[in-house]
């Protein structure tokens, strides 16, 4: 018997009970708890892939990151044969691609939601000073393979999380109404509720508050208790303010994309009464009694 093997041997009695200390917890689930993921944020970057990168995986300044990034193919910084899917952050563990955000009643966006980057060079600089009038934007088409490859990923977290509800896939347009447009009026949102995730109206309904509202539209304080219910952050004002055009404009963006202009006309506010109907309960039925 060797030196080593001696050592190995009256050594082993005191990392036995070192193990024997370490296992000694009691475990009881309590029921008090729930997931950490309770909502998925979509993104489009504003950069070509490599800055995309650089910004999500690099201390800076200002440091921003995201729990994954589709790139493009046609992007000329991307120089791989095919898609693929790049993660720089467990979904378990909090990314800071959201900023506080405020969506139902909830804020701190970081904490909660998985964040998704989709490589698209759009260009839409707003502040909350920004006057929507004013507001210059160039929208891009996102590629086939993007939204394919985005689809596939949301079928998996809806998988691993499927508390998550079909309005609480949202647009980080959605939860930061006045400073951000992404990912925009051309990203399928229709197509992924179709594919199973995600919100959608219906038709019927829509066609139902059309009727109703054509010659009685909702008054300002009506709309803004609509919006609050759905999930935009607007101030019961009974003005129509710029944080409720906002919101108006977010809303649009998302599932009126043909005219984003931040106006509550009749089409916008029968899509807004019908996803409360559907997805907020009873009480997002007629404001008539």
């Amino acid at each position: 018997m060797n030196r080593n093997h001696i050592a190995r041997l009256l050594i082993s009695p005191f990392l036995l009970v070192l193990l024997a200390a370490c296992s000694s917890v009691v475990f009881i689930e309590s029921a008090n708890q729930d997931d950490r993921i309770d909502y998925v944020v979509l993104h489009a970057t504003s950069e070509n892939f490599a800055e995309s990168v650089r910004l999500l995986t690099t201390e800076t300044d200002t440091p921003v990151s995201s729990h994954y990034l589709i790139p493009a193919e046609n992007d000329a910084s991307y120089n791989r044969s095919r898609l693929l899917l790049h993660q720089f952050v467990d979904e378990r563990r909090r990314a800071w691609h959201a900023g506080p955000g405020y969506w139902a009643g909830k804020t701190a966006f970081n904490a909660r939601s998985i964040g998704i980057e989709i490589v698209n060079e759009f260009d839409c600089e707003t502040t909350p000073e920004t006057d929507l009038d004013e507001l210059q934007c160039e929208f891009l088409p996102f590629e086939e393979k993007q939204i394919q490859m985005t689809i596939d990923l949301l079928h998996g977290i809806a998988r691993r999380y499927p508390e998550i509800d079909p309005l609480d896939f949202v647009a980080h347009s959605d939860i930061v109404t006045e400073w951000r447009s992404d990912p925009g009026p051309l990203f399928p949102w229709r197509r992924l509720y179709e594919e199973g995730i995600g919100a959608w109206y219906d038709e019927a309904t829509k066609a139902r508050y059309e009727s109703l509202f054509k010659d009685r539209p909702p008054d300002i304080e009506q709309l803004q208790a609509a919006l609050l219910q759905l999930g935009y952050l607007v101030e019961p004002t009974g003005e129509f303010d710029q944080l409720t055009r906002y919101a108006v404009r977010a809303l649009q963006l998302r599932f009126r994309q043909a005219d984003y202009s931040g106006e509550p006309d009749l089409e916008t506010l029968a899509i807004l009464w019908s996803l409360n109907e559907k997805y907020r309960g009873a009480a997002g039925h007629s404001p008539y009694p």
